[in-house]
């Protein structure tokens, strides 16, 4: 049962590092929003280092502004755009800047519907793309790079991890096909093992 669980909080975890990397999000809009109108926004918004408290109420209320703002265009990046915006990590920056009140907020702006938005994107790929990024998923495995990543994002904070793989494992179990789940399994096996290794450092719970 306990191995059960942990699997379970693993696959919610899988999708929160799948969204982090890979940050995968269908948009059909008029208006394309690119990875560099959203880094552009973030500098743009200068937000100074509030993670170890918040400022005045003043300036809150103008930090949520921009948050809002950035969080909307966050949320209509496309696939490939998304891809650029991973590799640049402005996101990842800009949200270890946030208090934790804000970073609550900016999660519940964004994770659930990018959860959705995550499981819709993969059903939505041709068979053959979607074994590709599978594909291309076992090698970064394979490189260290996923491991890292995780890291990077468990410093995040517990709350954080939380609250995200709860929505992956909705998301996962509710919005998935058949046909991506059984194409996902390889990389979810890989992904268990990576996290099992994570586990002496408190990533998951104890044997």
């Amino acid at each position: 049962m306990q191995q059960k669980k942990f699997l379970f909080q693993a696959i919610g975890t899988i999708l929160l590092i799948w969204l982090v990397v890979f940050s995968i999000r269908s948009w059909a809009g008029s208006k394309k929003i690119t990875a560099v109108r959203l880094q552009q926004e973030i500098e743009e918004a200068a937000f100074t280092d509030w993670s170890e408290g918040a400022g005045s109420a003043s300036e809150a209320k103008v930090r949520e502004e921009s948050l809002r703002e950035i969080a909307t265009l966050t949320n209509r990046l496309d696939f490939q755009e998304r891809e650029k915006n991973r590799e640049a990590r402005a996101s990842e920056k800009f949200f270890r800047l946030l208090s934790s009140q804000e970073r609550n907020l900016f999660i519940e702006l964004t994770v659930a519907e990018s959860m959705n938005q995550f499981m819709q994107a993969l059903d939505q790929m041709p068979p053959a793309e979607r074994k590709r990024f599978v594909k291309r998923g076992l090698a970064e495995i394979e490189k260290g790079k996923t491991e890292e990543d995780m890291q990077r994002t468990k410093e995040l904070g517990e709350d954080v991890m939380a609250k995200i793989a709860e929505e992956g494992m909705r998301a996962y179990f509710e919005k998935s096909s058949s046909d991506t789940k059984l194409d996902l399994a390889p990389l979810m096996e890989s992904m268990n093992e990576v996290m099992q290794g994570l586990r002496g450092n408190r990533f998951g719970p104890p044997q």
